[in-house]
């Protein structure tokens, strides 16, 4: 399965790097790649039978989906806050916001689609953390050359944390719609950047000591794995902790027969 799976990414990984030139255009003709990436993902899902095709629905409503998008629009205020989108000029708009909609939807679909799908048969766990690295490990495809590693490591583990918080609202909200709709918000910056200009941060040597280089990604996780633990928690049913339990029916919070 495994083996499989990494099989698919770099499949998926040559769909961007070569199908590009299938698109005309300086500043968003990525948009075709994404796209054909999309409707591969897609035919993978179909062909593997994968049980997240179930989440092409409309999300379930409650307060259970209140709560997720509350943390939702908290993230993503989090990632875009500080962006001047005045900046934009007009006639890109409909252009920048199509090629963000190519890409939310086709690395959700592959990411959160295929692979999610494909592990979940080993369980939740797994299906989480093997497609939020995989989704984390994809991004490296941008750093292909000449390149500093500490951005592209900070760059894999802000990008597997997103998966994770990613995987949950999936889970919570029963429909892969909400993961795209957060993925498109959150690249919201890339409508102020060039390609010349992303490049040249990559290829910027960034000078660090070891210690310091592993943890500066820890913030973006705990912003990220926290939310996304509150998550799972509620989807699991909010069970406790035969401690948390115990204490909660001393002080009468819950009955004695709850859980």
């Amino acid at each position: 399965m495994w083996l499989g799976l990494i099989i698919v990414s770099l499949i998926a990984i040559l769909i961007l790097n070569y199908s590009k030139v299938l698109v005309p255009g300086e500043r968003f003709d990525g948009t075709g790649s994404y796209a054909i990436m999309g409707l591969f993902a897609l035919a993978v899902m179909w062909w593997l039978r994968t049980p997240t095709l179930a989440y092409f629905a409309r999300p379930v409503f409650g307060w259970k989906f209140a709560v997720a998008f509350v943390l939702m629009v908290n993230l993503i205020v989090v990632q875009i806050r500080g962006e001047d989108f005045t900046q934009v000029d007009p006639d890109k708009w409909v252009r920048g916001v199509i090629f963000l909609i190519a890409v939310a939807a086709a690395e959700e679909i592959f990411s959160r689609g295929v692979v999610f799908g494909a592990l979940a048969r080993y369980g939740l766990t797994v299906a989480v953390v093997g497609s939020s690295l995989m989704f984390g490990l994809m991004h490296i495809n941008s750093y292909i050359g000449d390149f500093d590693p500490w951005p592209a490591y900070w760059h894999v583990v802000s990008a597997t944390s997103f998966g994770i918080f990613a995987c949950a609202l999936m889970v919570v909200t029963r429909s892969i719609w909400m993961p795209i709709v957060l993925h498109t918000f959150s690249n919201g910056g890339l409508l102020l950047r060039n390609a010349e200009q992303v490049q040249a941060e990559r290829d910027a040597v960034t000078s660090v000591e070891l210690f310091a280089g592993l943890i500066q990604p820890l913030p973006i996780v705990a912003t990220f794995v926290i939310p996304s633990l509150v998550l799972f928690w509620l989807a699991a049913g909010m069970p406790l902790h035969p401690t948390a339990h115990r204490l909660a029916v001393k002080w009468k919070l819950i009955e004695m027969g709850e859980k």
